[in-house]
């Protein structure tokens, strides 16, 4: 038994990191590396607090706060997936603290000076930022980057700045140039990299 929890650690450990590989982290797999039905993310993270599983319970909180209050509170969940008060309470926290972030990071991202990224096409609607093509090209950055997160957050996931118009991609927005969808690119994978390092604090793991 020690040997097959082992292995199934390393699987865990694989699905749950407590690091991540490169500049940009990328959304972890989470309950989808359990084989049969999957199980919620509540009951994965009260597993992990049961077995002590200390290395991944800063990922296990963030995937059971990715779908927002309602699944954290749900009252039809089993009660292997029903949390505990302090668990409950520090995942609200965490959630709170990691909305702040996703939106605060998003505005600056959007809004921000462009630095060293100017815009590489006279046509791009973010020349000028006050302008009606410029807000409707910032509506969808905002939701390709928040917009499906309202009742959650998916602080972590990759954003797809692209638009499939069959056999090519297109830029999101109306004709936004390439430097502002690389600025975008970049920005946002600093934001995920900070708040991947925030997950132990904002959930209470540390101290």
């Amino acid at each position: 038994m020690p040997t097959v929890r082992s292995r199934v650690l390393e699987v865990v450990r694989d699905a749950y990191p407590e690091t991540f590989e490169g500049p940009a982290p990328s959304e972890p797999l989470g309950e989808n590396v359990f084989s049969g039905p999957t199980p919620h993310p509540n009951a994965v993270l009260n597993l992990f607090i049961q077995q002590k599983l200390t290395s991944a319970l800063p990922m296990a909180y963030y995937m059971a706060i990715r779908r927002g209050p309602d699944s954290l509170m749900d009252r039809h969940l089993p009660r292997s997936a029903t949390l505990p008060p302090e668990v409950l309470q520090s995942a609200i926290r965490g959630f709170v603290a990691l909305r702040e972030v996703e939106f605060n990071g998003t505005q600056c991202l959007v809004f921000g000076p462009k630095s060293s990224h100017p815009c590489s096409t006279h046509s791009c609607p973010s020349r000028a930022p006050t302008g009606p093509a410029a807000f409707e090209a910032y509506q969808k950055v905002f939701d390709r980057i928040v917009g499906s997160s309202q009742l959650g957050t998916k602080v972590l996931q990759v954003p797809e700045f692209y638009e499939d118009c069959g056999d090519e991609f297109q830029r999101v927005g109306l004709g936004v140039c390439g430097s502002c969808v690389e600025r975008w690119e970049t920005g946002h994978a600093e934001l995920r990299k900070k708040a991947w390092a925030m997950l132990p604090d904002v959930f209470g793991l540390k101290g």
